[in-house]
């Protein structure tokens, strides 16, 4: 009966030995040792990362050739034991391989060369004991090459399984490692030596927290900014919750304009950045920050701005009830006019301020006549309350722009 791997997935049929293939295979069986010895020294002699690697200890190498030519003789002797994976030494080391960070190319060379060793040594076996059956052995070379290349397939898929293992626990431990950060736990020496260790971190980077809300989109999640920062030499970290993307990023040698910047040709949507930190002493701070400058953002103006940008903006969105009480008390009955007259004078009174409080320079900007900025004032001194020349109320006025 052709014999199977024992996996819950289809296995491949291992091809069934010839009688002269059996026969050279058990009398090979008492020479492992020093079969797994020549195939070792073969990898030193033809695979050159095997010869300089310092990623598999001497041993694990001499036992992991061991174990691999076993199961291969036992196999073409038909002596697997009852119960046992014909593959299980090729899974191991497969695994082990993966986990040193060993190149999947240089690993299946070894079984190629692995190939030769055992053909080579049936065919010693064929020509000392019983060369009449040489030919018979040679018609059965196919099934040595049909093994061997069995044994490189499940080598390759539990190599690919267990990297693609290993970078999910990599991904899942740096995102607990920013959702620590950002939750405060960089105060606990311990954790911060820990999560510069695995983000590659020092006490001396400078770091900058990002917090991006991106446009509603019916396709599912937006593409992370993290791919497109790093073509610009940013290195980042990027944590995605349901209503929001923050990342720490590592400015190098870059200036927070110069994150702002990049930020703003790559994101669809609104982005808070906070101002440089060093360490990550004052990553909690600084998020806390970055979101601030995402709340002071226009709803209907997507872009990316600094802490330092929109310093007036966002203490007014620090704390929204009194930014509230203060757009109520200095606008006062203003709120209480239709709409459209209520923006006419309010974009008057924005753009007064913003030409130094210039008539002539706003009803130039307003396509108006000066009289009409004047009287538009005008009504804004009567329905708010406030003095015009009164620096305690121009303050005020200004605060509630911000706050509308």
């Amino acid at each position: 009966m052709p014999r199977q791997r024992s996996s819950d997935s289809p296995s491949p049929t291992v091809p069934q030995p010839s009688a002269i293939t059996r026969a050279l295979a058990e009398r090979l069986l008492p020479r492992v040792e020093e079969l797994a010895t020549v195939l070792r020294d073969t990898l030193h002699a033809k695979d050159e990362r095997y010869a300089t690697t310092d990623l598999i200890a001497a041993d694990e190498l001499l036992r992991s050739c061991r174990d691999n030519m076993l199961r291969s003789l036992q196999s073409l002797a038909d002596q697997v034991p009852p119960g046992v994976d014909v593959f299980d030494a090729a899974q191991t080391t497969a695994r082990r391989r993966a986990d040193a960070g060993f190149p999947l190319e240089s690993l299946l060379h070894a079984y190629r060369l692995g190939t030769e060793v055992l053909w080579a040594a049936l065919l010693d076996e064929a020509r000392s004991r019983a060369p009449e059956l040489l030919d018979e052995l040679l018609d059965s070379a196919v099934q040595v090459m049909q093994l061997i290349d069995l044994m490189s397939t499940a080598v390759a898929d539990e190599y690919r399984t267990r990297e693609l293992e290993a970078k999910q626990r990599d991904t899942e431990r740096r995102q607990a490692i920013l959702d620590g950060l950002l939750e405060g736990r960089a105060a606990d020496p311990g954790f911060a030596d820990e999560a510069m260790r695995i983000l590659g971190l020092t006490s001396e980077t400078r770091i900058a927290v990002v917090v991006i809300r991106h446009r509603t989109s019916a396709t599912g999640p937006p593409p992370s900014p993290g791919s497109a920062l790093a073509a610009a030499g940013f290195r980042s970290e990027w944590r995605l919750r349901p209503d929001r993307e923050i990342g720490l990023v590592d400015l190098g040698q870059a200036t927070i304009p110069q994150l702002v910047g990049r930020l703003s040709s790559i994101v669809d949507g609104w982005a808070g950045v906070s101002q440089e930190t060093v360490g990550l002493a004052d990553v909690l701070t600084e998020f806390r920050m970055a979101e601030l400058v995402l709340a002071s953002l226009p709803a209907d103006e997507p872009g990316a701005a600094a802490l330092t940008e929109r310093l007036p903006e966002v203490l007014v969105a620090a704390n929204a009830p009194i930014a509230d009480r203060i757009r109520s008390r200095a606008l006062g009955d203003l709120l209480t006019v239709p709409l459209d007259k209520q923006e006419s004078l309010l974009d008057t009174l924005d753009r007064w301020f913003a030409n130094n409080r210039s008539t002539s320079e706003t009803a130039s900007e307003m396509h108006c006549h000066r009289n009409t900025v004047v009287y538009r004032l005008k009504q804004i001194e009567e329905l708010t309350g406030c003095r015009l020349d009164d620096g305690r109320d121009q303050l005020l006025l200004r605060l509630a722009l911000l706050a509308s």
